[in-house]
């Protein structure tokens, strides 16, 4: 009600009501019988449940030949939500709601009155929330995930219409967009359109035949969900990467395409534990706390959707260019000299490496901000540092949250005395088990963990000038099911409050696939944090708000961009950390399963993410290590690690390997300018050609309207440029590469692969050979390869410049120290390219401040796709000399060479 403002017009009345509920023609809420067969099923049962158990329940009983629950609540349900009123606010309506029938629902009591917002935030996002009228309800707060307040007055035009139920009616609402009508989200329909108990909230949209869903992770499974019955928890937990189970991090976040080629997504702002059902017309919401608060995105494009998503949760953080290169690490290195001898055989074999990493190895006990002062103490890991410093290179060590709670021990003693760790139901702190034995876990919701982190990072730089910190096991992972006693290791309290409870509670979601507890290696639910938040409701942040701690931490304590891996993540992780895929293991099938992971994660708004190369858990071998060094070349992030009961695998151990690895790296290298202005633009959200919010992406975000792509997720693009198609398979020595419209080239001879597109081709590719394309169109920057980040920003520059069947090609290349947090002092240079009556012209226009005479020079121009021979090629005025020019007839490649030119003035190329 205190966002209904008394002094609005009429006319502004009835505009804002026009705008919302033109579309309610469309969905009247239809009432079926009892039992509606042909209704969406809400499943009340269990695989293998039998008849006379499901009527029993009071359910519908009737078979199917697909996926359908055959066992179902009845559709719909006589409880239902009335509209009680309809009031209009200055960005919207809000409806007030109240309960036909108080009788206890399928899992407690509903709760009633409720009262819906639906605000028009922007022309292309809708936010609409329903909560408790009476009572504060578990929400988000805001300085983890934001909540935008809408724009006042609301937009007068959006991409979408909004219909609700009218004054008593059955509650529902639905969402369509408003250029085509097409169906967003509806919640009418013969089942139960909403439920809201205390600890039970259900909702469900019908789905499109049409729809094509992704997202909802973190899971390990294909990049298009399976619509067939299909259930997707969120539970953060430490498992190894099984298939369809909750995993480490929750994104309770889809992306819907349909054939129309316009994408929309859907945000539910809930950390609370939940499944979400995807069947053949319908995705169902059960969440065990919390509000429904939902933002959805219009898009159209799959790319805009991503865009106006991270306007919600955050733009991605901008990584440190030397983030971008090779990575090396191991759970098991013994001590310093075995880091010593990494480093020297990757030179030894010329292969590019950027960071060295260490696992817990490297602490003292196991206790995170020490060193073991036998294996690696002081003064001999200093030097080691120092002189990966020397080098060029760098140095990044894993922290976990857990503190041995251990007196005398300085990061247990501060915490204690900051009073900043998690408590048990009892106020006293919470012990779990981890490495180091038992241990507390830090509260990032109190004021003061921040500080408390901040210092205990501090005190570890002191010892090593450590580059980045990886923060793992922080799901929170924990070798008891709940709290750790002496006596009982499986302890498990049975507590209740008030009738919440919060152990036990009503509804299991499908923790693990086995509706598993809830402490099930993890905190006990009713453990607390600062406020008397409960674990129950906070669980799902831990990792997010640990990477917070971590980022700021590092910002503060070195004034420079930071470098944080986490293993758990949330939507906003991304603003402050980089993600790997976890312990995934050294198979084909993982292999595969790392580019819809990959995939996923650039929806998810953290674009800086890979997959441990060669694979974590089980003995890698020198095929399969040698297709991952090529498929892992092409990460964000980039790095080879593998488990201490696993066999060494170094790329050098295998002379295969060393030379594919060799090999790919130096072609990482090349392209890491292309890379780091993709990760620009997706922390800046600048518009551009190309521009956008992830760095890899699905073929179906550059070619919506290709139906073709919507299933692809074996190949995947580099930005808008590149479409890499690796081996996935043990043996084969041949891939089925799909290229959508357009010119493609081959990335390694140049030569012209398709045309025009929109076909497949089986490509030989042999085992030192990965499938690489470039699309005709996109100029991507390159610049000469060293073996370090370090040393690569110092050569020359190189394009590559793609023309398509109209003789265009367009660009751009982001410019900074690769550091500062401060990137006022940038060049971005666009370059454009364009082809009149045969004549192609070329132009580069930087904008900015970084480039200078001194910085390195642009020395090659390579032209793909140039018909003939040019009669003479001038660069601003000046004809080149022969010896600068080279075409080549049978790959259609014109390039042009020892050109010295600066990057910090515009270039004008005719030919």
């Amino acid at each position: 009600i205190s966002r209904v403002d008394p002094k609005m017009t009429k006319a502004t009345h009835m505009g804002l009501y026009f705008c919302l509920l033109f579309a309610a023609a469309l969905f009247q809420p239809s009432v079926g019988i009892t039992c509606n067969e042909a209704g969406i099923r809400r499943d009340c049962g269990y695989v293998g449940i039998k008849e006379p158990e499901c009527e029993s329940k009071g359910c519908c009983w009737h078979p199917t030949q697909d996926h359908s629950p055959w066992c179902f609540f009845p559709n719909p349900s006589p409880m239902a939500y009335t509209v009680k009123n309809i009031l209009k606010t200055m960005t919207g309506l809000q409806l007030n709601l109240d309960m036909n029938d108080t009788n206890s629902g399928p899992f407690g009591p509903p709760i009633t009155p409720l009262t819906v917002i639906i605000d028009m935030e922007t022309s292309d996002r809708l936010h609409v929330k329903i909560f408790d009228a009476k009572n504060q309800r578990w929400e988000i707060p805001t300085q983890f995930v934001p909540s935008p307040k809408p724009s006042i007055p609301a937009p007068s035009v959006t991409q979408y219409a909004v219909s609700t139920a009218s004054v008593g009616e059955r509650f529902w609402f639905a969402v369509v967009r408003s250029s085509n009508k097409e169906t967003i989200f509806n919640t009418s329909g013969s089942f139960n359109s909403l439920i809201f108990e205390d600890q039970y909230l259900e909702i469900s949209t019908a789905l499109s035949d049409d729809a094509n869903i992704y997202g909802l992770g973190e899971h390990i499974c294909p990049l298009r969900l399976n619509k067939g019955g299909q259930t997707y928890t969120m539970w953060n937990y430490d498992t190894a990467t099984p298939e369809n189970l909750n995993l480490y991090g929750s994104h309770p976040f889809y992306l819907d395409l349909r054939s129309s080629a316009m994408a929309h997504g859907v945000f539910l702002r809930n950390s609370n534990g939940m499944d979400v059902t995807l069947n053949d017309n319908s995705l169902t919401y059960k969440v065990i706390g919390g509000v429904f608060d939902f933002y959805f995105f219009l898009g159209p494009q799959p790319e805009a959707v991503i865009q106006q998503y991270q306007e919600v949760i955050g733009r991605p953080h901008m990584p440190p260019y030397w983030a971008l290169g090779f990575h090396q690490s191991r759970y098991g290195f013994k001590n310093v000299a075995a880091l010593q001898d990494v480093v020297q055989k990757y030179a030894e074999n010329q292969i590019p490496l950027d960071t060295m990493w260490n696992d817990i190895d490297y602490m003292d006990q196991y206790k995170d901000f020490t060193l073991d002062p036998n294996n690696y103490p002081q003064t001999e890991l200093d030097q080691f540092v120092d002189q990966l410093h020397k080098n060029g290179q760098h140095y990044v060590v894993i922290v976990d949250p857990g503190i041995k709670n251990e007196n005398g021990y300085k990061a247990y003693d501060d915490g204690v005395q900051a009073g900043v760790f998690t408590k048990n139901k009892n106020g006293q702190i919470f012990i779990g088990k981890v490495w180091p034995g038992n241990t507390a876990f830090p509260d990032f919701f109190n004021p003061g963990s921040f500080q408390y982190w901040q210092n205990q990072i501090q005190s570890l730089l002191k010892l090593v000038s450590v580059d980045g910190i990886w923060i793992d096991m922080n799901e929170i992972s924990n070798f008891c099911n709940g709290q750790c006693t002496s006596a009982d290791n499986d302890y498990v309290t049975t507590v209740k409050r008030l009738g919440f409870d919060p152990v036990n509670p009503p509804y299991a979601i499908n923790n693990q696939g086995n509706h598993v507890a809830l402490n099930t290696k993890t905190l006990d639910p009713d453990a607390l944090h600062h406020g008397g938040v409960l674990e129950y409701n906070a669980h799902n942040l831990f990792g997010l708000t640990e990477a917070m701690a971590t980022d700021y931490a590092l910002r503060n304590l070195t004034g420079k961009r930071s470098f944080v891996l986490s293993r758990s993540t949330f939507p906003g992780s991304g603003r402050h950390t980089a993600h790997w895929s976890g312990d995934n293991h050294a198979s084909f099938q993982d292999l595969y399963y790392s580019i819809p992971g990959m995939l996923n994660f650039q929806m998810f708004g953290i674009p800086l993410v890979g997959s441990d190369i060669c694979g974590f858990i089980g003995a890698t071998n020198e095929e399969l290590c040698g297709r991952w060094m090529q498929l892992g070349a092409f990460y964000p992030f980039s790095r080879n690690h593998d488990d201490i009961h696993s066999p060494d695998q170094e790329p050098y151990l295998w002379p295969s390997v060393a030379a594919i690895s060799r090999n790919i790296l130096r072609v990482r290298y090349s392209l890491l300018p292309y890379y780091y202005t993709l990760f620009y633009y997706a922390h800046r959200a600048v518009v551009a050609t190309g521009a956008g919010a992830t760095v890899t992406r699905p073929l179906f975000f550059e070619f919506p309207a290709d139906s073709n792509t919507y299933g692809i997720d074996k190949q995947f693009l580099v930005g808008n440029g590149l479409l890499v198609s690796p081996i996935l398979e043990q043996g084969s020595t041949s891939v089925q590469a799909y290229f959508p419209q357009g010119k493609w080239y081959d990335f390694f001879t140049n030569a012209t692969v398709s045309e025009s597109g929109k076909e497949t081709k089986q490509l030989d590719t042999p085992m030192d050979h990965i499938q690489v394309h470039v699309r005709g169109g996109v100029t991507i920057p390159m610049q000469e390869p060293g073996m370090t980040t370090e040393a690569s920003r110092l050569n020359p520059y190189r394009l590559l410049v793609a023309l398509d069947s109209q003789g265009a090609s367009n660009g751009s290349l982001y410019l900074d120290d690769g550091i500062s947090l401060d990137m006022s002092n940038s060049t971005l240079i666009t370059f454009v390219s364009s082809t009149v009556s045969g004549k192609v012209t070329f132009l580069a226009q930087p904008e900015g401040k970084y480039v200078t005479e001194s910085s390195p020079s642009l020395d090659t121009v390579v032209f793909l796709g140039f018909r003939a021979a040019p009669q003479s090629v001038s660069v601003n005025g000046k004809v080149l000399s022969s010896s600068q020019v080279a075409f080549a007839s049978m790959t259609d490649t014109l390039t042009l060479t020892q050109l010295s030119l600066s990057m910090a003035e515009a270039v004008n190329i005719s030919c």
